[in-house]
């Protein structure tokens, strides 16, 4: 007799990064459109309201459902509907309604593998916290945060940024923004290896920076670690990686220094566009973003089509290759390592750059209405072409 063997299956957690995100949703349900969704959505009533009195199953939505990863995983995507502001502004629901979505996800749809999106991760303590209910409910579903591939993701993201503009990482300045984070931690060590002339860490606590300033100091070849609460040392840096929770941008136009490359890696984003739009000669490119081919999301999460977040890509990856270990926490190098080895070998690689998921030519135009990022450059803006 045959032996049919099950594939594995993966929950994703996302959630609305505002009431615009509902509003799409909305818009998509009934047929209208994002944009008129949008504009019908009563965005107060939704962020106070709304969303906050919203109890039990009716506190998550399965956003999508049987997403095949190539015939060798099977996904679903659990939106909690809390949105960025308001997980900040009430934690404790917070906590208690993704929990709530990651049970449902082990019990109801008997996943394997749970990921952790967006501020799931830190809201379940970078998915500690969950993985200690799991563990007195007896629950075997695995859980990763999916941030070492996304701590891991810069490099090849300053790695493009770098050779587009013909420069050489051992002349440059690189700052890292929320630099002990669960993914400004390994951004920063990685970072170090690139050699960099020097490496400057912001944060608010002056005594977790002093912690990986000094993991920074050793894990490196001698390269010069400046670590700093003031968040303005980052004017020194030519390429600057943002990996803060914060719910808005942080990066104002006057700190940047004249053709900074920023790699935002926060979502919500830690530079906003009118940032692009008064400084347009400094280069902010989408962090985070992977190809994965020929797979249909079932769902926008305003990534490009064909790419997904980081930390996605990772949860489908670990889920492949079998790994039924917690990642949470503290992110393990070797791991992040291993990972980005195995996604390479899945094609799932650094996406196509981008600006606010759009091409970086067309996010430029859009900005300025002329090559201002890669004015004075040469043949610079036709090699770019030629890249994408």
């Amino acid at each position: 007799m045959e032996v049919v063997m099950s594939i594995p299956r993966f929950a994703f957690m996302i959630h609305p990064r505002n009431a615009k995100d509902i509003g799409r949703r909305i818009g998509n349900m009934i047929g209208i459109g994002e944009n008129l969704g949008i504009k019908i959505t009563p965005n107060s009533l939704v962020e106070k309201t709304i969303l906050k009195k919203l109890s039990g199953r009716a506190g998550f939505t399965v956003a999508a459902s049987d997403i095949n990863i190539w015939g060798q995983a099977k996904g679903y995507l659990i939106g909690v509907l809390l949105t960025s502001q308001q997980m900040k502004d009430y934690p404790k629901l917070a906590y208690h309604r993704i929990l709530e979505a990651m049970k449902f996800a082990s019990n109801e749809l008997g996943v394997d593998r749970i990921g952790l999106g967006a501020y799931t991760a830190p809201f379940t303590g970078n998915g500690v916290n969950a993985v200690r209910e799991f563990k007195k409910e007896g629950i075997e579903t695995s859980i990763t945060h999916g941030d070492s591939f996304s701590g891991y993701s810069p490099i090849p993201a300053i790695e493009e940024t770098i050779k587009l503009r013909n420069l050489k990482v051992e002349e440059l300045n690189i700052a890292v923004v929320g630099a002990y984070g669960v993914v400004g931690r390994p951004a920063a060590l990685f970072a170090s290896e690139l050699n960099p002339r020097k490496l400057i860490l912001t944060g608010p606590s002056k005594n977790k920076l002093s912690k990986v300033s000094k993991e920074a100091e050793n894990h490196s070849q001698g390269v010069e670690v400046i670590a700093s609460t003031d968040n303005n040392l980052i004017g020194m840096a030519d390429i600057i990686v943002t990996c803060t929770t914060d719910p808005g941008a942080i990066i104002s136009p006057e700190i940047l220094k004249e053709e900074a490359i920023v790699v935002d890696m926060a979502q919500p984003v830690n530079m906003g566009p009118e940032v692009c739009k008064a400084r347009p000669r400094v280069l902010r490119v989408d962090g985070g973003y992977m190809k994965i081919p020929d797979v249909d999301m079932k769902f926008n999460m305003g990534t490009p089509p064909g790419t997904t977040f980081a930390c996605m890509a990772e949860t489908i990856v670990s889920t492949i290759v079998g790994d039924t270990e917690h990642r949470v926490g503290k992110v393990d190098l070797e791991y992040a390592r291993f990972i980005a080895t195995e996604a390479k070998k899945m094609g799932v690689v650094l996406a196509p750059l981008t600006n606010f998921s759009k091409p970086l030519l067309e996010a430029e135009r859009e900005i300025k209405g002329s090559g201002a990022i890669f004015e004075g450059k040469g043949r610079l803006a036709e090699r770019f072409a030629s890249f994408l």
